[in-house]
């Protein structure tokens, strides 16, 4: 009875102790979940029901010197298909391909071959994905997305492109990839089960921070023109392509930078737009190969010269006989009797002869320094990518280096090389650095290159080439403006095969002066045949005119 007695205590005891644990556990357990963990708890139900959609940050759009829009960003869709859900596979593939314009048969094989998400089609407009989300079909997903627009053919090739996700991949678009993408933003919310909104849930924004726009110092409308004129000459000539550089030469913005190619350019693999390729400039490089030797105090514009029409910097090389390896004959571009020109005359008729004899005495190490100042062999810094430095031929293992350096061989150089050249000569022999864009100061490196005296002495010399009478730019004469340039005129140099006999790299390369100081262009024919205007290709009967053109679209009253 006694030992009864204690087994019941016993057991009540044990029952008292189980409860109050269970009491006590329970008791911490709330007080954990209302006071000391309240916060882990409600942050972790909330993530159940909290939904996040990304504020998609706006992409900057690209205007041009006229704020006219070129590029810009619109609302569009993506539309993604999960494979598993879809029904009737055959049924979808016979719409989406009436509106996504994609063969039924490739819709259908990959809707049956593949078992995971994927985008049948992105950057679809938006009025048609916007119908296909009405739709409600299982196993599509449209999502809403942005694609970019280019509104000016004209300024395709600069302007570049993006890739599905709105990032930059090639022209400006990569190049300003970073100011013109912006960053997403967010909005976090309580949602019920179905995703619809919880009313006075919490609700918190992150706001987006859209890209910069970028105002571009290129003109739409002239841009269009020039290429519409690179279009005509190359009809006239049957170049292999036109090229088009102009630049106000005291900020280097670039107005025109426009190029056309024919045809069968693309069997020669040649890519001249502007920066990408080098060519060899002929004449046009002279009035620097001739300013060094006046920078060296070796000759002046009044120095003369007899000049024949040919010279012999190998023995023997002119006779017809001739069968050495190097070609030591040099020959002015048309035949004359032996007459005496000065410096001035000889850039003014762009005599071959002449311009070896007048930089005979230089170094061809100094030519090439002074070449360099202006900017010559290194990259102008134009914001775009791919761009060459050009080079010079290797004058030990060159017996007539210094002879074809001076009148434009040995040398490969880029038209904007050319056109920043020039303005340096042009805005009193101070350095420009080229852009695209308009008010871009912060890169401008104005440094003294030559003095300003030196750099008018070698204005005056181009500005004779038009206005003097045996000028080989005289067409170019315009009343009321003072327009100075030089003529070039190379044979072209086709990879693979060697310079060609019959086609030419024609250009002209120069400044008019206007009411908000000097601007330089260059106009290149790459593979000029025939000349509209003269039984002559050169850079006067093919690349002057459509210079003047332009220039009397860039002044008022012409």
């Amino acid at each position: 009875m006694k030992y009864k007695k204690i087994k019941e205590i016993s057991l009540f005891a044990l029952i008292n102790a189980i409860f109050f644990t269970g009491a006590s556990f329970f008791i911490s357990t709330v007080y954990d979940l209302q006071f000391s963990k309240s916060d882990y708890f409600q942050n972790q139900a909330l993530s159940f029901r909290e939904k996040v959609e990304v504020l998609e940050a706006a992409r900057g759009s690209i205007y041009d010197r006229n704020l006219n829009v070129i590029s810009s960003s619109v609302q569009s869709f993506d539309i993604g298909i999960r494979p598993n859900e879809v029904v009737e596979k055959k049924e979808l593939s016979e719409i989406l391909s009436l509106f996504l314009d994609i063969d039924e048969s490739e819709i259908h094989h990959q809707i049956e071959s593949r078992n995971s998400f994927f985008y049948i089609k992105r950057n679809v407009d938006f009025e048609i994905g916007n119908e296909i989300k009405s739709w409600n079909y299982k196993g599509i997903y449209p999502e809403i997305s942005s694609k970019r627009i280019l509104h000016s053919d004209a300024l395709g090739k600069i302007v570049g492109r993006v890739d599905p996700d709105n990032n930059g991949i090639e022209g400006l678009e990569l190049y300003y990839d970073g100011l013109l993408t912006g960053t997403d933003g967010e909005l976090r919310y309580e949602a019920a089960p179905n995703g619809s909104l919880i009313p006075q849930g919490e609700i918190s924004t992150k706001q987006p921070i859209h890209g910069e726009d970028i105002i571009l110092s290129l003109d739409g409308d002239l841009q269009y023109l020039t290429k519409n004129l690179c279009a005509q000459a190359l009809v006239e000539t049957k170049a292999y392509n036109c090229s088009v550089v102009f630049a106000n030469a005291l900020n280097g913005e670039i107005i025109i930078s426009a190029e056309k190619k024919a045809e069968e350019t693309e069997k020669f693999n040649i890519n001249l737009i502007s920066g990408r390729a080098n060519y060899e400039p002929g004449s046009a490089l002279k009035i620097f190969t001739i300013g060094s030797a006046i920078d060296n105090q070796l000759i002046k514009p009044t120095t003369t010269f007899e000049v024949d029409d040919q010279i012999e910097i190998i023995e023997d090389s002119c006779l017809k006989s001739y069968e050495g390896k190097d070609k030591g004959c040099f020959r002015d571009f048309l035949k004359h009797k032996k007459y005496t020109l000065s410096v001035k005359e000889i850039i003014e008729r762009s005599s071959n002869v002449g311009t070896i004899l007048a930089t005979k005495s230089s170094d061809i190490e100094d030519i090439e320094e002074y070449l360099k100042k202006f900017g010559f062999s290194q990259k102008t810094g134009v914001e775009l990518s791919g761009e060459t430095r050009g080079n010079f031929t290797e004058y030990n293992t060159c017996k007539t280096c210094l002879s074809s350096l001076s009148i434009g061989y040995s040398i490969n150089v880029s038209q904007y090389q050319m056109v920043k050249a020039y303005s340096i000569i042009a805005n009193g022999g101070k350095n420009i650095d080229l852009t695209l864009t308009r008010g871009n100061k912060g890169s401008q490196n104005t440094k003294q290159i030559i003095s300003e005296e030196s750099a008018n002495q070698l204005k005056d010399l181009l500005i004779n080439v038009v206005e003097g009478k045996n000028g080989t730019g005289k067409s170019l004469r315009m009343d009321n403006y003072t327009i100075g340039g030089k003529t070039g005129t190379s044979r072209t140099h086709i990879e693979g095969i060697g310079y060609s006999d019959s086609r030419f790299n024609t250009s002209f390369t120069g400044f008019i002066e206007t009411d908000e100081g000097p601007v330089v262009g260059s106009v290149l024919l790459w593979g000029a045949l025939i000349s509209p205007s003269s039984e002559y290709v050169t850079g006067g009967s093919t690349a002057a005119p459509i210079f003047k053109t332009i220039v009397s679209y860039l002044v008022p009253g012409e």
